[in-house]
């Protein structure tokens, strides 16, 4: 006896786990892999009250199919949100959703469902209510568009669960050849329990599917195809590539597999996502799939790097010898040359002019060695300011030519930046600091900021360099650029 009730007892521990760790649906249906999306709601685009909602997708554009509200009282349908993922289509986020607010009992939700073309058909949607909304939803159907029964429906009532956990709600009338190929085919949702009187409260319903089965399926899907860039690029998210193709198809499959970070999505054939690696040009078979058979086509995929742009461009060639300046404008600039400029800020003796600059060192479009800006002593009361938006643009990478006249030139550069034009800071920067050699040896120096997110599309973007060492107190010696660029890819 003992035995047997420690084995009653093992058997209640199973079954209770079994029913406490996952949601089993209450009328679960299985939808044939032939059946399409015939007319599909996710509510996500509409605010405020409606009177009648048409679906965000449908097969049959002319049907007229809608979902309203009609009846007597107060009662009306809005929009709410957070809607619901629950029988989500197309990778689609929860979005808005559609409530029918009480008093519910004088009202119904009426769902006209066109099936002109498809048979087979199973209407599935996501339903939740709110504390004091109406505790039953029944369901029945009309195929003449005026009488509504229930005849061969399996599923007639609910008691859907309390926001925000929805509900999902299957209608199976694969069964009902009534409703196959029917213009008039509609579903009625009525409301009832003691809260459907209530003058506050609701229904809430979202992502309302309707799939079916094509009646002239009898082929092979055929004339798959897809639109692909020239190349696409790494780390930019692509836009969807949709298929073209005819007839139905069950499933999508690729080979070999994409490249990383891009997704064939199986049953609508649309490739998504963000390539994160390159990929030299490789052909991809990607096969269409129904009952009958199938279909292919071959597509090509690079990953490229993105191309850089010179954005801003000094080559300081254009500079009158002999004279201070005040500011000087960048020589060429995507944005405007006018709001790319250099400045030398500060205190004390020290000012910027012209010198004749021996390097070539970072200079573009071929261009030749001609005249560089020096920042002369005292420099250690100054800074060297450089203005570079950067609207429009990303990850961001500045260069420049860099020397000192003599001993006598500060040995000490250091960089700092600013996104809001008033605030420098070193954050994220790997270079913050270089000793610059003696004219006529000049080093390159790199400043990455393609990994500060803050920079990128930033119109108050500024540079700093400030000046250090022994000599940047002196009288006399200065420190020399040329050919200072920043690159960067377009958003």
């Amino acid at each position: 006896m003992k035995k047997i009730y420690t084995l009653f007892i093992l058997f209640s521990l199973v079954l209770f786990s079994c029913t406490t760790d996952r949601e089993i649906p209450s009328n679960a249906v299985i939808i044939d892999p032939n059946s399409v999306l015939v007319h599909y709601w996710n509510f996500n685009s509409i605010t405020g009250t409606q009177t009648s909602v048409s679906p965000d997708l449908t097969l049959i554009p002319s049907g007229g199919a809608a979902i309203t509200y009609p009846g007597t009282g107060a009662g009306y349908i809005d929009a709410f949100s957070p809607g619901y993922d629950l029988n989500t289509q197309n990778s689609e986020v929860a979005g808005s959703g559609l409530r029918a607010r009480n008093p519910s009992d004088t009202r119904n939700l009426l769902m006209v469902l066109p099936t002109t073309g498809y048979k087979s058909i199973v209407v599935q949607f996501a339903t939740a209510i709110t504390s004091s909304g109406a505790t039953t939803q029944s369901y029945s159907y009309t195929i003449d568009g005026t009488t509504f029964v229930t005849d061969g429906l399996s599923t007639t009532t609910s008691n859907p669960t309390t926001d925000p956990v929805a509900t999902l709600v299957s209608l199976d009338f694969s069964s009902i050849s009534g409703v196959n190929n029917n213009p008039n085919f509609q579903i009625k949702v009525t409301f009832s329990g003691a809260t459907a009187s209530g003058t506050s409260g609701n229904d809430r319903f979202d992502n309302v599917t309707v799939k079916g089965i094509p009646l002239n399926l009898t082929s092979p899907p055929a004339n798959l195809s897809y639109s692909l860039p020239p190349s696409l690029t790494i780390n930019t998210p692509i836009i969807a590539l949709n298929p073209s193709v005819s007839g139905n198809v069950t499933n999508y499959t690729v080979a070999p597999s994409l490249p990383a970070g891009l997704t064939l999505n199986p049953t609508t054939g649309i490739i998504s996502g963000t390539p994160t690696a390159l990929n030299t040009a490789t052909n991809y078979v990607i096969t269409a799939t129904n009952s009958y058979g199938t279909t292919t086509t071959t597509i090509s995929i690079t990953v490229s790097v993105a191309p850089l742009y010179l954005l801003h461009y000094w080559n300081f060639n254009n500079l009158v010898a002999s004279t201070p300046f005040t500011s000087v404008n960048a020589d060429s600039s995507l944005i405007t040359s006018s709001t790319a400029n250099i400045s030398y800020v500060g205190t004390g003796a020290g000012y910027m002019d012209q010198y004749v600059s021996p390097t070539t060192l970072n200079a573009q479009n071929g261009d030749l060695s001609g005249s560089g800006l020096r920042f002369r002593n005292p420099c250690d009361t100054r800074n060297v300011i450089i203005t570079a938006p950067t609207t429009g643009y990303k990850n961001v990478v500045m260069q420049f030519a860099t020397a000192r006249s003599s001993t006598s030139g500060a040995s000490i550069q250091n960089y700092s930046y600013s996104l809001d034009g008033v605030n420098f800071i070193t954050t994220g920067l790997a270079t913050t600091t270089f000793s610059p050699n003696v004219d006529p040896t000049y080093n390159v120096v790199t400043l990455d900021f393609s990994a500060i997110t803050g920079v990128n599309n930033n119109p108050n973007f500024v540079v700093q360099i400030s000046f250090g060492g022994p000599e940047a107190t002196g009288t006399s010696g200065n420190n020399r650029i040329d050919n200072l660029t920043f690159q960067a890819n377009q958003l």
